[in-house]
């Protein structure tokens, strides 16, 4: 009877140590992208870009890999409670994703860890001033192709000449 009970506790040792691992290396999506200290508003010109600092936070226990793409935001969005002026015509904004004081669009995280990077917003010449200019950072995880991470970025073009 002793046996039984010893082979049975040895069967669940078993199980119980395998469903941990197993749940230990499941993949988890869970992702949070930010902009540092929510100063996601500045100012830049043709001659002067501007940095914004992200935080890019891996929730799971395993490393991920995650390719960061930066597209223009065209739908209306408020600045200190206002609906901003968004550009529109000829103006283009361009942006370099900055990880490690090198260009990337591919940026690995531990697990359960938070990474920063910069993005470096240029001003091309002939845009609209005075207005309002949205981009959209989007962190997608290769792990999970359906799950992407976004946060807004706000940027006045203002008069290189009235600086």
């Amino acid at each position: 009877m002793r046996t039984t009970n010893f082979g049975a506790f040895i069967v669940f040792i078993f199980l119980a140590s395998f469903l941990t691992t197993t749940d230990a290396f499941a993949q988890s999506c869970n992702s949070d992208l930010k902009v540092a200290k929510n100063r996601d508003a500045r100012s830049a010109s043709v001659n002067d870009p501007t940095q914004f600092k992200l935080e890019l936070t891996n929730n799971s226990p395993t490393t991920q890999t995650y390719q960061i793409e930066v597209v223009d935001y065209d739908r209306s969005f408020t600045v200190k409670g206002k609906t901003a002026q968004r550009l529109s015509g000829n103006s283009k904004l361009t942006a370099q994703v900055l990880y490690q004081n090198k260009q990337t669009n591919t940026i690995r995280v531990p697990g359960r860890s938070t990474v920063t990077f910069q993005t470096k917003v240029i001003v091309a010449p002939g845009t609209n001033t005075d207005r309002w200019g949205g981009l959209e950072v989007r962190a997608l995880n290769s792990a999970c192709p359906n799950t992407t991470v976004n946060a807004l970025l706000k940027l006045y073009v203002s008069d290189a000449s009235e600086q």
